[in-house]
């Protein structure tokens, strides 16, 4: 589906963005994966999904402007840019500190911003232009105790509708996926057991979800299937936002 195609996906080394690089691999695209600083987590994507076709790592803070502008004038294609990479600092407002608050922002928005604006050369020069920005059901969901995260990731949905209309000339298309709570070994770490069996009852799916599900929606969204999809937030959550 994606031969001959280059796609760069942020965060592209572990959780929902190592799921997506899995995907664009298997449908024959070359993938270039971002990471800030877990260095063994990389090599350990390297290592594995160098196995299904040409993936590379690069280490790169997506909130140091100048270095994310050297390093897409180093690069030669881009076809399909996916902003995945995101943090989150949870307590209520009046405990975070205005650092805290900062990072989520800088990272979850800014940081998207930066990559956009980076990458926008290189993507007028696709005949299949793309981009996807990875939000959350928060976007659609206030949640105490979580301002930062839901504030960023509103705005992302909104982001990327403007984006839409700013670039249409250029026949750039840009896209939000929503997933709400995956697998990874992130919430692992983050939710107990109890909690994330509590979490997939409440889901009218009654699980919680996969990485391949939000990475199904990203390649989908790539696709020429989708061709007339434009500015669109899609939530993949197994109906979580219907109670």
């Amino acid at each position: 589906m994606f031969k001959d195609k280059v796609a760069l996906i942020t965060g592209g080394t572990s959780g929902i963005g190592y799921g997506i690089a899995k995907q664009f691999l298997e449908n024959g695209a070359k993938v270039i994966a971002i990471y800030k600083s877990d260095d063994n987590k990389a090599k350990s994507a390297k290592n594995q999904l160098s196995k299904l076709g040409d993936y590379s790592i690069i280490k790169l803070d997506i909130t140091d402007e100048e270095n994310v502008k050297k390093f897409f004038s180093s690069i030669q294609q881009l076809d399909y840019l996916i902003n995945c990479a995101g943090i989150s600092n949870e307590d209520f407002i009046e405990k975070l500190t205005l650092q805290q608050i900062k990072d989520t922002i800088n990272v979850n928005l800014i940081g998207k911003i930066i990559c956009c604006r980076c990458a926008l050369p290189l993507l007028k020069k696709s005949k299949t232009p793309v981009v996807i920005n990875i939000a959350s059901r928060y976007a659609e969901k206030p949640l105490a105790t979580c301002i930062p995260y839901t504030t960023s990731e509103a705005a992302i949905v909104m982001l990327s509708k403007n984006l839409a209309l700013e670039w249409a000339p250029y026949k750039i298309r840009v896209n939000t996926v929503s997933p709400s709570l995956t697998i990874t070994p992130l919430t692992k770490k983050l939710y107990s057991n109890e909690e994330m069996i509590e979490t997939a009852k409440r889901n009218p799916s009654s699980r919680l979800g996969e990485v391949e599900d939000t990475a199904n929606a990203v390649v989908f969204l790539c696709s020429e299937k989708a061709s007339y999809i434009n500015g669109e937030n899609l939530n993949v959550n197994g109906g979580i936002l219907l109670i």
